[in-house]
């Protein structure tokens, strides 16, 4: 046998047992997970963990082992030490993640581990004892994997590792493959036994189509709008939210409170060109508009979840899967308060169904109609109808949510009003690039932001026609805002940044009572949620309890804020941002994306931050 075959066969074998001893350390996570409940949450946690793991290990085997192996003259001794060199890092990375995950409910990143390094004594003091199991502990891995490798070296001619290596990569395929299936399914009936699982398992991410399998006809939408409604909160399990009950009280005549909130709509669109209804509202009589306001997201469930929940997107995995429902909407129900819930786009993509209004019956998880205006008119309709119906002194109080979508999907009717011109009919996205001039892809963005505030014309001069206005909180902000490659890096659209662009937002709010003004002062979404409870419902409860906002009108607050996307989350200062990614890295950037001229990472933040990202688990 060549030295080349004979390494492909020791690293297959090698990184085989490299991730079935990942996966046994993984079970440390267990303890910190919900009850495993019923067999297919079994199966899954068994086929997950293994597959997961199993796939990290033979990764690095495809992309490490195999090209060093056929393309580069090093010895069999070099490769081997290089590969348990790796294999004993990646082994005490997650051990450390283990005991991490023990303290705080979250996973190592380079960002949080660097913010330790560089915060020294003053996060964390690392006594000798505590250097001396640390190295020790790497040393007896090195050994360890050392032994095993020779072991394998000189023992993999013999024909029990050719006899199972078909066995075992069978047994891959299979639990890589169940373990998605069942997810797949578990996900889209909500079946929170499997899906309360993933978040505990770093970078497990498991496969999702609901909105496939309800298109396809493969799981029965009534049976999972019947387990939606079954969902509940496994106190105990996950989640410390809140830390204690938040007494709430309403007035005699409690308002109503009406939330608005227009998909894509960055800051600059609040302007009288194109938004000439609401310019016009934000002039009037008791209405507040926040100039500095952030979203807590560049995407869509990141920025909504911030809203009304107070917390970070990355609490959302949690919440979502143990169906905790906010505090905010737990007050509108418990004060006997009507909902109105209207959304152009579906409330189940994002999971608002399970998370924000997890707690409504009969809760409209679609709109009627096609094109995104369209919907955006139905909703309004529909809007309409319900405060249309209300009728004599003894009505209940409203609260109503109307999500408009048509500027996200940059829908104008073929016959509407279209000031912005030359202007794209539709979005050619392949024409996108660094070099690409933007403008009429950006005039009908602004088209579409132009219909939207027509909507809103109908709203308010309903609002105004009986007299609701006097007795009723307005607030109109966006989930996100939307780029057009203004800081030439070749950014579009949202999801992808943290710059202005994407996460400042309009935030315009009627209050009765309180007199018209304009802040200057930074306020995030965070800080809605609280301002209601406070305002609306007379929450005593400390804040921190239940958010990590604040009231809007409080001038002294934290630096800094936490906004998420998808897949990772920044924390936004006032000249910079850092951005973390599942890989562990971060970045420090300044407003336009580019690195930052401040590098540094304080002791105080890194404190803050922590304490800010695990509060609210057990």
């Amino acid at each position: 046998m060549s030295q080349r075959i004979q390494l492909l066969r020791w690293g297959l074998w090698f990184s085989a047992f490299t991730g079935l001893l990942l996966t046994l350390v993984a079970t440390r996570f267990i303890e910190y997970m919900p009850e495993v409940e019923g067999l297919r949450a079994g199966v899954f946690l068994v086929t997950g963990l293994f597959s997961h793991f199993s796939l990290i290990t033979l990764l690095v085997y495809l992309l490490l082992i195999i090209p060093i192996a056929v393309l580069l003259p090093f010895t069999g001794f070099v490769l081997r030490h290089t590969v348990v060199i790796v294999a004993t890092f990646g082994t005490i990375l997650l051990i450390g993640d283990t005991l991490v995950y023990a303290q705080y409910r979250f996973h190592i990143t380079g960002f949080i581990f660097d913010m330790l390094w560089q915060a020294g004594d003053d996060v964390i003091a690392v006594s000798w004892f505590t250097w001396l199991i640390t190295i020790s502990s790497f040393v007896g891995t090195y050994l360890a994997f050392w032994f095993v490798n020779k072991k394998l070296w000189s023992s993999i001619e013999e024909p029990v590792f050719t006899r199972f290596k078909y066995p075992y990569l069978a047994l891959f395929f299979v639990c890589l493959l169940v373990s998605n299936l069942i997810h797949l399914v578990a996900d889209a009936e909500y079946d929170q036994k499997v899906t309360s699982l993933v978040r505990h398992v770093p970078m497990f991410s498991p496969a999702t189509a609901k909105k496939a399998l309800l298109n396809g006809g493969w799981v029965d939408e009534k049976s999972i709008h019947a387990n939606r409604q079954n969902m509940t909160h496994e106190s105990g399990s996950q989640v410390n939210y809140p830390h204690s009950p938040v007494t709430t009280s309403v007035d005699e005549s409690p308002k109503n409170v009406l939330l608005i909130v227009l998909d894509s709509a960055r800051y600059d669109t609040f302007s009288p060109s194109v938004m000439p209804i609401l310019s016009e509202f934000s002039k009037g009589e008791n209405v507040q508009v926040f100039d500095q306001h952030m979203s807590g997201g560049n995407s869509t469930r990141t920025g909504v979840f911030n809203l009304f929940y107070g917390l970070p997107g990355t609490y959302w995995d949690a919440f979502s899967s143990n169906k905790v429902a906010p505090v905010l909407m737990d007050s509108f129900q418990k004060h006997d308060y009507e909902l109105g819930i209207y959304a152009a786009a579906p409330l189940t993509q994002p999971a608002f169904d399970r998370t924000v209004f997890s707690s409504v019956k009969d809760l409209k998880l679609r709109a009627d109609g096609n094109a995104p205006w369209q919907l955006d008119e139905n909703i309004t309709d529909n809007w309409l109808s319900f405060i249309d119906k209300r009728s004599g002194e003894d009505n209940k109080p409203f609260f109503g949510f109307l999500f408009y979508d048509g500027i996200h999907g940059t829908s104008v009717p073929q016959d509407g009003v279209k000031p912005f011109q030359p202007s794209w009919n539709r979005v050619d996205h392949l024409s996108l690039n660094n070099e690409f001039d933007g403008a009429k892809y950006f005039n009908l963005y602004k088209n579409a932001v132009y219909h939207v505030d027509m909507q809103l014309k109908r709203v308010f001069a309903q609002l105004e026609e009986k007299g609701l206005l006097e007795s009723t909180v307005v607030i109109v902000t966006s989930d996100h805002g939307q780029e057009f490659n203004d800081n030439k890096m070749n950014y579009w659209g949202h999801g992808s940044n943290f710059t202005p662009t994407q996460v400042h937002v309009p935030l315009v709010v009627h209050w009765p009572g309180k007199q018209s003004q304009t802040y200057q002062h930074r306020t995030s979404h965070s800080d809605i949620s609280v301002t209601l409870l406070q305002d609306i419902f007379n929450a005593k409860t400390p804040v921190r309890d239940y958010s990590l906002g604040y009231n809007l009108w409080d001038v002294d607050r934290n630096a800094w804020t936490i906004a998420g996307s998808y897949v990772n989350y920044a924390i936004l200062e006032k000249d910079r941002h850092i951005v973390t990614y599942q890989s562990g890295n971060y970045e420090i950037l300044d407003q336009t994306a580019r690195p930052a001229k401040d590098q540094s990472l304080s002791p105080k933040l890194a404190m803050e931050v922590m304490e800010a990202l695990s509060r609210f688990y057990r």
